[in-house]
């Protein structure tokens, strides 16, 4: 039952409201829906007819009737009532009968009911004011996830982690609370909360966090469902990032099963999960299956694709580089070659698309494959000064060109004359290119960061796990890898090589066979010198730290007094 109480004399819009609602009621043919309309009005019915008659809904024969009807009945009920009585309730029944309740919510037109004040409301202009009711607090909470989403989203891709960690709280509090707590939309919610913390390296709350998602989406679903793959490859990014590559692979692994599942064999969404898998391949040192892996990445992408379409060039970037850490570096100038051939057919030979691949092919040549150097004698370090000047000449000369290219272009070719032992020309080539960007003062920013600090030119990749290449294809699941590091102390000469090597500390100490590798690997590192005033100079008191993981039982026995006696 929906009731109006009224106080004292009533408005003549209750009036309106009362005497339209029957008027309609009866012009509709709904003269049994009204179950009770009773009132004493201390009012004259009078009063109220002209104003009444301005609104347009009442302009009809029948409905002039039925109001004149309800004025008379009005007035006639006034005359047997003291002038001073108190208003009766005025209850308005459930409009419709009890079999009719499937049509409870229609709207009449012209009346709307008021949710607020439980009670019919004349719209004056039904155009203009609009039936529609004001949002529901679910749909509140809904725009409010929805906005909150795309602040979370905006602050996780400007890596301001905190920020997003405040922001996913908020989502899952909201959502928990529209859905409840078993439903996809929290799991979501968790998921981003877990991607926030392991941006913030919180990796023991990302893993819980992305393992309740999991949780809920199994609970809710199946356990094939196409929402665990992100929580998946989530929770596989931490696994590795604490030193559980074992549980890491496997995680995956069912990642890519249940996107095969759901999207088929082909799919391109598993490619991400893919390149991680290879990951963990390389860092432990099983360069075939990564190999493996990576080969049938490309292959996904270069499906459906013409051999020189310009779609492909992407794919061939990845396999380029995945094929340069791998040490497969015959194929990785067959890769950059069908890059560059792509873009002359498509471009032409003086576009400035070919600097990238021509500068990456002129650098693979100061590396030869391993097992292939016997069957490459026609390999030599100068094979890749010709691609690196053409990409010189392309920025130097094209119209489209700017300096920051050129620069580019430069650095690289005195990079490759350092790499090959032609230090004296590196020289040359580095001082000239100090003179070009000290001409402009909105160049001094890229002189200081290029020329004036050590930059890597040969990066290093000691074992990350001790053992790697001797460790047991399945790692049992029951043991947890614990972090050890190597540190040493070295200068950086004149032509950016590594000397005067000093070993800090090695924790655990025993792991004396790693400390000697990290050695080994250190004398490999090359940098560009820093430059003053022009001419490289030397950088005295650097320092390397390599962090490994290690299982407890892998550490090594110190010999005993008695063994080192005997020896």
């Amino acid at each position: 039952m929906h009731s109006i109480q009224t106080a004292g004399r009533p408005s003549d819009d209750a009036c309106h409201r009362l005497i339209l609602y029957s008027a309609y009621e009866g012009l509709a043919g709904r003269p049994a829906r009204t179950k009770c309309i009773t009132a004493s009005l201390n009012i004259k019915g009078l009063e109220i007819l002209p104003s009444l008659m301005k609104s347009p809904l009442l302009m009809t024969f029948p409905v002039l009737m039925a109001i004149a009807f309800a004025v008379g009945a009005s007035g006639a009920a006034m005359a047997q009532t003291e002038p001073e009585e108190e208003l009766e309730l005025i209850e308005i029944g459930n409009r419709y009968d009890d079999d009719d309740a499937a049509i409870e919510d229609e709207v009449i037109e012209g009346l709307i009911f008021d949710q607020s004040a439980q009670q019919y409301r004349l719209v004056e202009d039904p155009e203009e004011e609009g039936l529609e009711e004001p949002p529901s607090q679910r749909e509140q909470d809904e725009a409010e996830i929805r906005r909150l989403f795309a602040i979370y989203k905006e602050s996780l891709s400007s890596k301001n982690y905190l920020e997003s960690d405040t922001l996913a709280k908020q989502i899952i509090e909201l959502s928990i609370k529209v859905f409840g707590i078993d439903s996809t939309e929290s799991a979501k919610a968790l998921t981003n909360l877990a991607i926030a913390q392991h941006g913030n390296k919180e990796y023991e709350a990302a893993e819980r966090n992305f393992r309740a998602s999991i949780d809920i989406i199994e609970s809710t679903s199946d356990r094939l469902n196409s929402a665990l793959i992100n929580p998946l490859k989530g929770l596989g990014a931490t696994q590795l990032a604490i030193g559980r590559p074992d549980m890491a692979r496997a995680t995956f692994k069912r990642a890519v099963h249940i996107s095969h599942v759901n999207d088929g064999p082909h799919n391109l969404g598993q490619l991400v999960v893919l390149e991680s898998m290879a990951e963990i391949l390389l860092a432990v040192g099983e360069h075939q299956e990564a190999l493996d892996i990576q080969e049938r990445m490309f292959a996904l992408q270069a499906r459906k694709l013409e051999p020189f379409s310009l779609d492909l060039v992407p794919a061939l970037q990845k396999q380029a580089r995945w094929q340069h850490r791998l040490q497969m570096y015959d194929r990785e100038r067959a890769s950059w070659r069908r890059i560059i051939d792509v873009f002359e057919r498509h471009f032409g030979k003086k576009d400035l698309r070919l600097i990238p691949p021509l500068t990456n092919l002129g650098k693979s040549y100061l590396f030869v494959t391993p097992a292939e150097f016997n069957m490459q004698p026609e390999i030599s370090v100068s094979s890749g000064e010709t691609y690196l000047r053409r990409a010189a000449r392309i920025a130097e000369n094209n119209p489209d060109s700017y300096w920051q290219l050129l620069e580019q272009t430069l650095l690289a070719l005195g990079d490759y004359y350092l790499l090959s032992g032609r230090a004296n020309r590196a020289s040359r080539l580095y001082k000239n290119l100090w003179t070009m960007l000290s001409e402009d003062e909105a160049r001094l920013g890229n002189r200081r960061e290029h020329l004036e600090k050590l930059n890597i030119l040969q990066a290093i990749y000691p074992p990350k796990y001790y053992r790697s290449e001797e460790i047991d294809k399945e790692f049992p699941n029951e043991e947890d890898f614990e972090t050890g590091t190597v540190s040493y102390g070295f200068t950086v000469n004149a032509s950016g090589k590594v000397v005067n090597l000093k070993h800090i500390e090695t924790q655990p100490p025993e792991f004396d066979d790693m400390s000697a590798r990290v050695r080994r690997n250190l004398r490999r590192l090359v940098y560009r010198p820093r430059l003053e005033d022009g001419n490289m100079v030397k950088t005295p008191n650097m320092t390397f730290t390599h962090e490994f993981f290690y299982r407890p039982e892998d550490i090594p026995s110190k010999p005993s007094e008695e063994e080192t006696t005997s020896r």
